[in-house]
Formats: C-alpha cells, structure tokens, sequence
C-alpha cells in the first residue's frame, strides 16, 4: 500500500510546490512528496527537501512534439495523467495517486480522500456542491472551465482507474489547449466527459475540499481552537487552493479582473489564512524564484485574451478619425 501526493510545475512556482510539501509533511507524514518539474534544472536554485523528478525522467517520448505545440500552461496541465500513470505503474497494486496543484496548502490530514479512494477508482471535486439561488460567478466558470477543478484529481491502481488515466493521457496528447471558443480548456473540460464513461468515479461533496474563489458563494472560513471550518465545525478544511492569489494584492484571486467583490475587505475572515500562506510563500523562496524564466523552450506563449467588441469599435473608430 502506497500513497503519494505530487505536484506540477515549473521553476517559477517552486515556492508554492515547496509550501504545499511542506504541508504535506505536517499534515500527512505518512504520504510520499513528489514534485514533477517542467522545465530544466536551473544551478541557482536549491531544489533540496523533496524528490523532484523532470518531466523528461518518466519516459515518454511524446514530450518533445508536445513541448513544440503547447504553451507553459498547456504542457504543465498536458503532463498530468503521464505522471499519474508512471507513479501508478511503477508502484503497482495498492497505490492511491493523488495529483494536487502547487498553489494548494493542506490543513489537515487527508484520511477522508484515502476513505473515498478504498471505495472509488478516481475522486474529483467540483466547483460547487450546492444549487445557488443566483447565477453565480462559480456556474459561470464551470460553464468555460469545466465542471471540476482539476487542481486535485485522486486515482488508484485499479482496472478502471488505469482504462481512466489512459483515456484522458490521449486526449491531451493534442487537445490540452486554452481554446475556449471551441470548447476546450487544458485538461479540465475533458473530464466534464470522463462522468459518463467511468463508472468508478466519485463527485466529492465536502466542502473543506478545494475551497477557492470559485466556491465562496457556498462556503464561509471559520477558525476555531487552532483549525480552519467551512461553514461550521462539522466540516473541517482539508486543504484551501489559493489559486490567483498575487501577494501584495488588495483581492484574494487576481483571476476576476480585479473585481470589487473578490476583494479581502469584502471577506475578511480570509486574510488571516492568506497572510499565513504569504508568509509561508517567502520563507520558501518566492521572490527569488517567481521572476525565473523557464528554460524549456514552448511552442508559443500563453495567449491574449480576444479583445471586446467595445475595444474592437474604439479602435475602428480611431482609427477612421486618424
């Protein structure tokens, strides 16, 4: 029986993959710590304190036509059911692999996760777990992203969590793009599919499971004797995905364009936990390592987002003035 956690990223998110580590270590001692590398060995950075383990190191051949195609974000995301099937095939029967994102902080142990992988083949959380009165901000970003936040997915060895795994490695072989128009978003959009092919996959619905700025609407931080609580004591945080977070910032997720409503002042129970997590973010680096360039070389970069038919019309318009 073996379980581990592991991450993805490149040199420039290292302190985050390190914070998360860290929490690992302190939460559950008894999971094995893997940091997956995209990018190339940089000589100034100390990558002591956890295995790392490149990109290049897992054995696929495919990588480098990958590479040529996809930008950092794509092949970070296109990477992720490789690793999972090298870590499950290399450890074998028993093993439970749980992929989490490196801007994502345990607070507790993770025994209610390995509970729902004794009884399911793969775990996903999705962005919400009740119906809001409103449209909300969190069904709106299901509808772009996908349905599930695929900074956690959990997987075991098992028939149909290898068949899952091996579907979801080939549709990324090509299609892991930020192409919203047509519909697809790096990895996440597929799993919206993976739902009705795999029977073995369960919808996790406690809310101390990646809550984020996607889930606020139905989810309120207590802290209590020491601990972080959604909603009430009865649900416990186990882990808190800081995603967008930009220290420095008045809001909590720099993903909104700066939306007065994702603003701390607007939630305050929240800035506790993230002046924690900052602190935590430069004690392990982060000013250092967040300014490094990758050393791989992408096919291109992260795209622009498409400009507004407002934008499109000041500009014809100016342009017909000149």
């Amino acid at each position: 029986m073996k379980t581990i956690i592991f991450t993805l990223c490149s040199n420039n998110y290292l302190a985050h993959a390190k914070t998360l580590g860290d929490s690992v270590k302190q939460y559950s001692p008894e999971t094995e710590f893997i940091i997956g590398l995209v990018d190339q060995f940089d000589g100034a950075i100390d990558y002591s304190g956890f295995e790392v383990i490149k990109y290049d190191q897992i054995g696929y051949d495919c990588f480098e036509d990958m590479l040529s195609k996809y930008n950092i974000i794509e092949f970070n995301t296109a990477v992720k059911p490789y690793y999972i099937q090298y870590l499950l095939n290399k450890h074998g029967e028993g093993t439970k692999v749980y992929y989490i994102d490196p801007d994502i902080k345990l607070y507790s142990n993770i025994n209610h996760l390995n509970n729902l992988l004794d009884a399911n083949d793969i775990v996903l959380t999705p962005n919400l777990t009740e119906m809001p009165n409103e449209v909300d901000l969190g069904e709106l970003a299901s509808l772009r992203h996908g349905l599930f936040n695929l900074g956690f997915i959990g997987v075991k060895y098992s028939d149909e969590g290898l068949q899952f795994v091996d579907w979801w490695k080939k549709r990324l072989r090509n299609h892991c793009l930020i192409d919203k128009p047509r519909g697809i978003f790096v990895d996440q959009k597929w799993v919206d599919i993976a739902v009705l092919y795999f029977k073995g996959l369960h919808i996790a619905s406690h809310k101390g499971l990646n809550m984020a700025w996607w889930n606020l609407s139905e989810r309120k931080l207590i802290e209590s004797k020491g601990k972080y609580f959604v909603n009430d004591t009865s649900e416990e945080l186990i882990f808190f995905h800081f995603s967008g977070f930009k220290p420095g910032s008045v809001n909590f997720t720099g993903r909104n364009n700066d939306d007065p409503e994702y603003r701390f002042e607007k939630r305050p129970e929240l800035v506790d936990i993230f002046n924690e997590y900052k602190g935590l973010l430069f004690k392990n680096g982060f000013e250092k390592l967040t300014v490094c360039s990758p050393k791989l070389n992408f096919g291109y970069g992260v795209q622009k987002k498409p400009m507004s038919l407002k934008n499109k019309i000041k500009k014809a318009v100016k342009k017909f003035i000149k």
